[in-house]
């Protein structure tokens, strides 16, 4: 027996060695380069958005900080024939095409507030969709200044917009679509929820949050056929989120776990690195901590709490068991820490979501 288990593992070692040398093959390498990317290339992608639902993607759920798991601040909605995302952090544009979200039938934008982390990803959502077969301007919805965001990019992408046209056609890039314009979204008071866009089935309101020294941060309630999704942007804890709200299918609000933060700012300080450690306590002051938000969804009783714009990145598991530290204990259940590639379906006339990942 021992001889045949020792005859055996040779066979195994002889099969092992015949296999990686027949992958240095050229022509083996081009058989399998080529069934790999048929098979990439064939299989369909994922279904978004649809008169029955409307699906929620999470592509951006980091915030400033260098993060290799998550991109910055940027979620897709689809609901019937429409497609908008809120904010458009950097990697979010790769991150839908590494889903093979088709980003051609993007509508527009909204920006919930004008910080570079929630804007610096324009440019390639601007072109991915524009490559992706978008045809009319990209239209941007904002505060004050989104009118800056939309023709300072505009112009600073003017050469490679023109070298896409010249050297791709403008069958396949629509010279009209290279424009990007800005609707401005105007919120008076704190005590308004302000229609930004209505085709009869999706809604899309704005109200304001907290989020100083900005004078202009938005959060953004989206409508559709009974179901709803709200989004937090950038604030401290903020009634409004508990106000505008309530009883809202999912709830994307922005997290910052303060025990980590801290620790990262005391040993900033204890190597003599104080202006970054100013520029994280300044940080720290302005966003929410998990167990208050955790408190604010129970109060809006808002289905699926989704923690987002995730700060600081969280490489060990250790970090997140800080970072959710009490939060079981305020609500115990219907709690996500945000993550790139989570989908939230919410099919119409039903209660309840479905879970996704695209990863």
């Amino acid at each position: 027996m021992k001889k045949l288990l020792l005859g055996s593992g040779g066979v195994v070692l002889v099969l092992a060695g015949v296999a990686f040398f027949a992958l240095k093959v050229p022509a083996v390498q081009d058989v399998l380069l080529d069934r790999a990317v048929n098979s990439v290339v064939s299989s369909p992608a994922p279904s978004i958005g649809g008169e029955d639902e409307m699906t929620l993607v999470m592509c951006g759920s980091g915030g400033p900080f260098p993060d290799p798991a998550r991109a910055g601040p940027c979620a897709l909605v689809a609901a019937g024939d429409k497609m908008f995302l809120v904010d458009t952090g950097t990697g979010g544009a790769q991150r839908l095409g590494q889903y093979r979200v088709p980003m051609g039938p993007l509508d527009g934008i909204f920006y919930t507030h004008l910080h570079s982390d929630h804007i610096s990803g324009l440019g390639d959502v601007a072109l991915n969709s524009w490559a992706g077969g978008r045809a009319t301007p990209l239209t941007l919805y904002g505060p004050p200044g989104t009118e800056l965001l939309a023709a300072g990019t505009q112009s600073a992408f003017t050469v490679d917009s023109k070298a896409r046209i010249d050297h791709h056609g403008s069958d396949i890039f629509a010279p009209q679509a290279q424009a990007i314009t800005a609707q401005i979204v105007t919120v008076p008071t704190r005590d308004d929820l302000v229609t930004v866009f209505d085709d009869g089935d999706l809604t899309v309101r704005a109200f304001r949050v907290t989020h100083v020294p900005l004078a202009d941060a938005y959060g953004y309630r989206f409508d559709y056929k009974g179901r709803s999704i709200i989004f937090s942007g950038d604030t401290v804890r903020d009634e409004n989120m508990v106000r505008f709200g309530k009883d809202t299918d999912v709830m994307v609000h922005e997290a910052m776990g303060m025990r980590n933060i801290n620790t990262i700012i005391g040993a900033l300080r204890a190597t003599g690195a104080d202006s970054t450690a100013k520029i994280l306590q300044d940080a720290s002051e302005v966003h929410t901590a998990p167990v208050d938000v955790a408190d604010v969804a129970n109060e809006a009783d808002t289905g699926l709490l989704i923690f987002n714009h995730i700060v600081p990145p969280m490489p060990v598991g250790l970090m997140k068991d800080v970072f959710m530290r009490g939060v079981p204990d305020v609500r115990s259940e219907d709690v996500i820490l945000g993550y790139d590639g989570l989908v939230v379906r919410l099919p119409v006339g039903a209660d309840g979501h479905v879970l996704e990942d695209l990863n």
